[in-house]
């Protein structure tokens, strides 16, 4: 059978793998998120183990900040059905998904309404899209590859199910060997690069700042310290010490990889990160197109 890994939403399965098989989905819980959470096991048995979990509207700005916004999301979707129709003939638009997912009421939803599908979502999602399951279109394939984090994203624009609880499972792979916890929390270093590129162009933007001093200087008005060492490259090969926000000096070390003299860490990538999350989530507005 193996030892499973799960991603619930209110308690039904949204994704799960097993033993080696499995998606990493860390990056969508927030610092703090580890804490016991409720296990669920067949004949009705429960128990209190560590996991991550936050409440969907957590999960759903940082999924907003981090790749997929509502335009980020239909691109990605877009992209893998132009992909999928090089060998079949799917029909389904963005909005065909976005339309029967997001009218999902997962508040009434339960473990009862999935059994006909054998308790698997993406059976499920199948089912709510049967009308574009034709013979040359490989709809339940096309669905069972489809990146998981797109099926979340969508169904969190559904206000009602924003306080829901969002949990990931994963004790039972530890206790088992299968992984260590590092292994669980370890970041995706080229989408975060990625990541933290756009976010701190767009936290610039939205402040204003034509330079990268000027926004250093803005985020440290918003309260982050200038403490993280950095060593600037000259052109004519001198170099001289600074000292700059967390992000600007993560963002320098991306930006000048010619640079020898400093080495950006997974660590150092991923605080910078939560500390962009934090600064955009204290902004008076929304940033645009990411509310």
């Amino acid at each position: 059978m193996g030892t499973e890994i799960r991603l619930t939403l209110n308690g039904i399965d949204i994704d799960y793998g097993k033993n080696r098989y499995w998606n990493n989905h860390h990056w969508l819980f927030p610092p703090g998120s580890l804490k016991d959470i409720e296990y669920s096991y067949a004949d009705n048995m429960s128990e209190m183990k560590p996991g991550f979990e936050a409440s969907l509207e957590q999960v759903r700005f940082r999924m907003c900040h981090l790749g997929y916004s509502l335009q980020e999301t239909k691109t990605k979707f877009d992209t893998a059905v132009v992909r999928w129709n090089r060998t079949a003939n799917l029909g389904i638009t963005f909005a065909d998904f976005y339309g029967a997912l997001a009218s999902l009421d997962f508040v009434a939803l339960t473990s009862k309404d999935l059994e006909p599908f054998a308790w698997d979502f993406r059976d499920f999602i199948v089912h709510l899209l049967t009308t574009w399951d034709t013979d040359e279109a490989f709809l339940e394939d096309f669905i069972r590859g489809l990146d998981v984090a797109l099926t979340l994203r969508v169904l969190a624009d559904r206000r009602e199910s924003r306080s829901l609880k969002l949990s990931w499972q994963c004790q039972d792979l530890i206790d088992s060997g299968w992984v260590a916890f590092e292994d669980l929390t370890d970041i995706d270093r080229q989408t975060s690069i990625i990541n933290h590129t756009v976010l701190i162009g767009r936290i610039q933007d939205y402040a204003g700042a034509t330079t990268v001093t000027a926004f250093d200087r803005w985020l440290v008005r918003r309260g982050l310290p200038a403490t993280q060492a950095y060593t600037r490259l000259r052109q004519d090969g001198s170099v001289s010490a600074e000292r700059t926000t967390m992000p600007t000096a993560v963002r320098n070390m991306i930006h000048h990889p010619e640079n020898p003299h400093n080495v950006l860490t997974d660590e150092q990538l991923r605080e910078s990160i939560e500390l962009l999350l934090t600064t955009a989530s204290q902004l008076p507005t929304p940033l645009p197109g990411l509310s």
